[in-house]
């Protein structure tokens, strides 16, 4: 059988090779009826665009970038878990497209610049897309010098705007400690990723605004930063009941530190529920399956990622970067009954090998 072309396809069609051609490459000055009366009749006969060929044409690579970030610290078991998610939806997003993923790990920002170098320089991809923003970001401020397309997962601190999809998490942290507070709780804890990241003090300040609005002093002490690993919480969890007068309550910033909380009570003889309550945030649907498992504020992931690759085709065909921003808000998954501040909670001193991690 001949290989499908744009010429027999428009003898097929009835249309000229020019109309063809437009509507295959979905330009708007072909009607849309057209368009999709040519596309169909494309696909049926097998057609396939020849991209090396259009790659020459367009000096395009027709890849857009990912940077997934990688570690080698044991420690870090749980970082990156959500990545093939995130990939998942972005690949759902470019089907029907002639883009394709290319996906560049890095351990550093140092490493992310010289990756994004190569990107721009090279011409490896057209686009990047990538996550994890930080106060003044280097990255965001290299792509944009450059004018070269980008859509982050997260908002950012730069002056400039750019293409966005982030979670709310100061809402998300306002909501769960808001929550605790009409329980009665007066001392809560915030489990929290590292403060250059953007969406950390998002959520610190969530935390804050909800304890003030319920006459609780903010108490930096009961703050705890690190990765967004299970180790962190653990640790966390440790330092908690060390103190004089330990916290009935904390919010854990995702299911990794909520599960390494579990486990600490869990060996400490604490009881989650009546001991110490735990809300969980950026939810994955995991945290169903612990043990008790925690109520959470559970972020659509598929939705995230899926419109990660929208905006990211949207940037590339020119969209302004102001109309492909989106913030969208966790939901309450309650997994546990409300369980109001008890006056004489059980506080079991960290045994031994907590005291030592």
């Amino acid at each position: 059988m001949a290989r499908a072309t744009i010429k027999s396809i428009a003898k097929l069609t009835g249309y000229s090779v020019g109309t063809v051609s437009n509507a295959l490459r979905n330009d708007k000055s072909v009607k849309e009826e057209t368009r999709q009366e040519i596309q169909e009749a494309a696909a049926k006969v097998g057609y396939r665009v020849n991209l090396d060929g259009l790659k020459l044409r367009t000096k395009k690579s027709y890849r857009i970038g990912v940077l997934v970030s990688v570690s080698t610290e044991d420690a870090d078991e749980w970082e990156g878990v959500e990545f093939t998610r995130i990939l998942a939806g972005i690949s759902s997003a470019l089907q029907g497209s002639r883009y394709e993923l290319s996906v560049f790990n890095v351990a550093n920002m140092d490493d992310a610049m010289a990756v994004l170098a190569r990107i721009v320089q090279d011409g490896l991809a057209d686009g990047v897309i990538f996550s994890g923003t930080l106060q003044d970001d280097a990255r965001i401020a290299y792509l944009q010098e450059c004018g070269f397309p980008f859509v982050t997962m997260g908002m950012s601190d730069s002056p400039k705007p750019h293409a966005y999809v982030d979670i709310d998490s100061q809402t998300a942290a306002y909501d769960a400690t808001a929550r605790l507070a009409r329980l009665g709780h007066r001392r809560i804890a915030l489990i929290n990723p590292p403060s250059d990241l953007i969406y950390a003090r998002q959520r610190q300040a969530g935390y804050i605004d909800a304890l003030k609005q319920a006459a609780l002093m903010p108490d930096e002490t009961l703050i705890f930063r690190g990765p967004t690993t299970a180790r962190t919480g653990h640790d966390a969890f440790a330092a908690m009941m060390a103190m004089s007068e330990p916290p009935t309550a904390c919010v854990c910033a995702n299911e990794a530190m909520t599960l390494g909380v579990l486990s600490a009570a869990h060996e400490a003889g604490c009881k989650i529920g009546r001991d110490l309550v735990v809300v969980s945030t950026d939810d994955l649907k995991l945290s169903r399956y612990f043990v008790p498992p925690p109520s959470t504020y559970y972020v659509p992931i598929e939705e995230t990622s899926r419109l990660l690759g929208d905006y990211m085709l949207r940037a590339l065909a020119g969209v302004d970067p102001t109309q492909n921003q989106k913030k969208i808000r966790a939901t309450l998954i309650e997994r546990q009954p409300d369980t109001p501040a008890h006056k004489e909670a059980h506080h079991p001193q960290p045994t031994e090998e907590l005291q030592k991690t």
